[in-house]
């Protein structure tokens, strides 16, 4: 094997879940935090040190930060990194994704492998690695699960929610690591070389630039608390006593209100109604309604639960502001709930949906009653090249936004987009619509259980959405709609074997119930959840330790890093209540929390708490809500 020029991008940040505070110059606020390399860049470190090594190469540890974020790179060279450099000034500060992958590109030097982690705890966006793989003009796969080299290729199998796929791809490249890759790189801090010989670059050693907070195209604006206060109410006593306490004490919070939702029957939305649609979901308690909610000035849904109005019929003719919704081969569900959301933006602004797909897509006439105007078919799926494909068609349309949902392939495509055009992208919204200014706008989950606003000032305006957060529209009636085609060439760095792209879609985020599991819930015993989950028409989630088993997929997985949901009611079942689990359920509406430890930490942030063993307080349960559903039939 030829010695391989390893480079591994790392990244400093908060231990835990970070408040979620802006300073005065409206950037996230970091200072007090305890700090820590990012999860999955622990896990690229890892993969680097060992590629390096076993083909006789060298590896280098880049990261961009203040002085303390030398740390990471310490610790990196405490693992095996052989070189680290660390760029830093104070002129960063405030980059969004755009301009951090350009400043970080523009250090990268002479490598065959370039690797990240393929995502961060404190951001979630997901974009940086197919930003520099865009940058540097070079092959992007990721996540990935497994990774060789092997002449002059990388043999790799890529992580989705539920599946995986083998890929082969030309070096040189940029692969982002999945979490579960390896073992991380863990070096206690008394184990760290000085770093004596670490590089310290700022910004005069890049291209002519602006850096910084001013040169980004989309800024965090404010942080929004949920208002979520748990006061846990904690039963004793025999299971069924409790159940029946528990169920009583559901009761009188409105649990049981709705558990299923017709859609409403509009022939048109009202703007200010439209806002309301797009940042509405299903319902998950009026708390957790109020964390749905769309930007400044839009009303939150009602509690009878989210709005689900017809689509109105197409404007005639567009106006000059058209929306771009990408649909990558996603569920019914998902495309439904992109289109829909696209429509209502277009219609507030006076625009088109123009729909574009992969020939493995949804039908195109179905694309049109699900909100497009016109529909545009591409005759391949490699993210790059359909990216290129796509720069040149804009020249010629000139959107005035583009949305995906936050899947793999939709976020390698917008990301290169987003640096080719100079746009910048907002990542993994739960809320989308225009603000006093008439821009794009969103929220995303952030730190403490907050929720970020997040403004775009690039042309178009770029986005992926959590698609399961956004409300399912009644399709409209079929009408005439114009389709062209955009040949695509295939990507001759990449072939793809064994693929297998299907995942479980929107399910959990859609959910109004989620029931989550930890090891105290054997896998043998799952069916006897399912009595539960039927009744209330609930969805299974899980804690890591869970997933890292394989008693779940990994798309079940709960906390910092896996899924964030907000459902109206989450059962934690046989689990202890890990902080980094219960950042993922932190803006459900009502928890109800089962465990036979009553110092477990998950009592401390619940809603309901029951000290019991699940198997003997769960027939009880069951029974109570079927009595409730039998009587609310008659």
């Amino acid at each position: 094997m030829k010695p391989l020029r390893v480079t591994v991008l790392t990244k400093q940040v908060p231990k835990g879940d970070h408040d979620g505070r802006l300073d005065a110059d409206g950037r996230l606020e970091r200072g007090g935090n305890v700090t820590e390399m990012n999860p999955w860049c622990r896990r690229a470190v890892a993969q680097g040190v060992r590629l390096a090594q076993e083909s006789g190469g060298r590896s280098t540890a880049i990261t961009m930060g203040p002085p303390s974020a030398v740390d990471v790179l310490r610790e990196a060279m405490g693992w095996g990194i052989d070189d680290a450099v660390h760029l830093s000034d104070p002129v960063l500060a405030g980059s969004d994704c755009l301009v951090t992958a350009r400043a970080l590109a523009g250090v990268v030097d002479q490598a065959d492998l370039v690797l990240v982690g393929a995502s961060s705890v404190d951001g979630s966006t997901g974009a940086i690695g197919a930003m520099i793989a865009e940058l540097l003009g070079l092959p992007f796969v990721g996540p990935v699960l497994e990774l060789e080299v092997a002449n002059h290729q990388v043999r790799a199998v890529v992580q989705y929610d539920n599946g995986t796929e083998s890929v082969v791809v030309d070096l040189p490249a940029v692969i982002a690591v999945a979490e579960r890759s390896c073992s991380p790189c863990k070096v206690p801090p008394e184990q760290w070389p000085s770093g004596d010989t670490i590089r310290h670059v700022t910004t005069d050693a890049l291209p002519a630039a602006r850096w910084g907070l001013t040169a980004s195209p989309t800024r965090v604006t404010g942080v929004r608390p949920l208002g979520l206060t748990r006061e846990p109410v904690i039963f004793r006593g025999t299971p069924q006593i409790q159940a029946a306490r528990a169920l009583a004490e559901l009761n009188n919070r409105g649990c049981f209100d709705r558990f299923t939702h017709q859609p409403e029957s509009l022939q048109s939305v009202p703007t200010t109604r439209a806002a309301a649609l797009r940042a509405a979901a299903r319902g998950s308690g009026e708390a957790a309604d109020a964390s749905r909610a769309g930007l400044e000035g839009a009303p939150a849904p009602s509690p009878a639960g989210g709005l689900g109005a017809q689509l109105s019929s197409p404007a005639a003719g567009g106006g000059g502001r058209d929306v771009v919704a990408l649909v990558g081969p996603a569920p019914e569900e998902s495309t439904r709930a992109l289109l829909g959301s696209a429509a209502l933006l277009a219609q507030e602004v006076g625009g088109q949906v123009f729909a574009v797909r992969t020939d493995d897509s949804a039908d195109a006439s179905d694309l049109v009653r699900w909100g497009a105007d016109s529909v545009v078919s591409l005759t391949g799926d490699e993210p790059r090249p359909v990216a290129g494909v796509l720069a040149k068609w804009f020249a010629e349309v000139a959107p005035w936004a583009v949305v995906a949902g936050a899947l793999p392939w939709e976020r390698e495509v917008l990301a290169r987009l987003a640096v080719s055009l100079g746009a910048g992208m907002m990542s993994d919204l739960v809320s989308l619509g225009v603000n006093t200014d008439g821009l794009l706008a969103g929220l995303k989950p952030s730190g403490g259980g907050t929720l970020a606003e997040i403004v775009s000032y690039g042309s178009p305006q770029i986005a992926t959405l959590r698609t399961g957060m956004l409300p399912l529209l009644r399709p409209r009636e079929p009408h005439a709609f114009d389709h062209q085609v955009l040949p695509v060439e295939r990507d001759p760095a990449i072939t793809r074997t064994d693929r297998r792209t299907g995942h479980e879609g929107d399910a959990l985020d859609r959910a109004t119930v989620v029931i989550g599991v930890g090891r105290g819930v054997d896998p043998t015993q799952y069916g006897d959840l399912e009595p539960l989950r039927e009744l209330l028409n609930a969805e299974l989630a899980a804690t890591r330790k869970v997933t890292d088993e394989g008693w779940l997929p990994h798309g079940r997985q709960l906390g910092i890093t896996g899924r964030s949901v907000a459902p109206r009611m989450y059962f934690a079942v046989g689990l202890s209540g890990n902080h980094n689990h219960l950042a993922g359920t932190s803006r459900a509406g009502t928890v109800l929390a089962i465990n036979t430890d009553p110092a477990a930490p998950v009592f401390a942030h619940c809603d309901v708490g029951l000290v019991a063993d699940w198997r003997e307080v769960m027939p009880h349960l069951v029974d109570g809500l079927r009595t409730r559903a039998e009587r609310a039939d008659r």
